[in-house]
């Protein structure tokens, strides 16, 4: 059970219920408690996720990689079924899981986005090695994305787990249907 409620969709700022044109999930009924912010957080959740420069898969493992450094299981179960729906494999999410991001499974530039993606979510610094090999694979606006990921998924993260939000993922790719129509708007 939550410490602090979720709140009822009724209840949530009209910006949101507007916004969303569908369920609204568990982590943005916490987030209704701060509704000064909490449209603003959408916005910039549907942003990253219908219109950023990465690819749909890339978005995933990244997700999956910050659900795991953060030790979000919300994050995780969330995104297991977007993640399959964009390709990721069940091998992919396994070593993931395992935080084997050298793992045979992934492509080379992969392997160096996972693995920065986590240094930079374990520590404040990550070392040149591990900056030049994903730079030799994705553009500055990438990278930059990249790290914008990790500061809204440790948001995200922080108030599952603090909170103790309630897992309520879909068993589909509905929150794909979902961020993009709440970017469209």
């Amino acid at each position: 059970m939550s410490r602090i409620p979720c709140l009822d969709t009724e209840a949530l700022p009209e910006s949101l219920r507007s916004l969303s044109q569908g369920r609204i999930i568990n982590v943005y009924r916490m987030l209704g408690h701060a509704p000064r912010s909490v449209t603003q957080i959408a916005r910039l959740g549907a942003s990253l996720f219908a219109d950023a420069s990465l690819s749909a898969m890339d978005r995933e493992l990244l997700i999956l990689t910050y659900g795991t450094v953060f030790e979000a299981e919300y994050e995780w179960a969330q995104h297991v079924p977007i993640s399959r729906a964009v390709g990721v494999t069940d091998e992919q999410r396994a070593a993931l899981r395992a935080q084997r991001y050298d793992a045979e499974v992934f492509t080379p530039a992969q392997q160096a986005l996972v693995t920065f993606a986590a240094a930079a979510a374990a520590s404040p610094l990550v070392d040149d090695a591990c900056y030049a090999a994903v730079s030799a694979h994705y553009t500055e606006e990438q990278i930059v994305e990249t790290l914008v990921l990790a500061g809204f998924y440790y948001l995200l993260a922080r108030v599952c787990t603090v909170l103790d939000v309630e897992i309520d993922a879909a068993e589909s790719d509905e929150l794909v249907r979902m961020a993009q129509s709440m970017h469209a708007n």
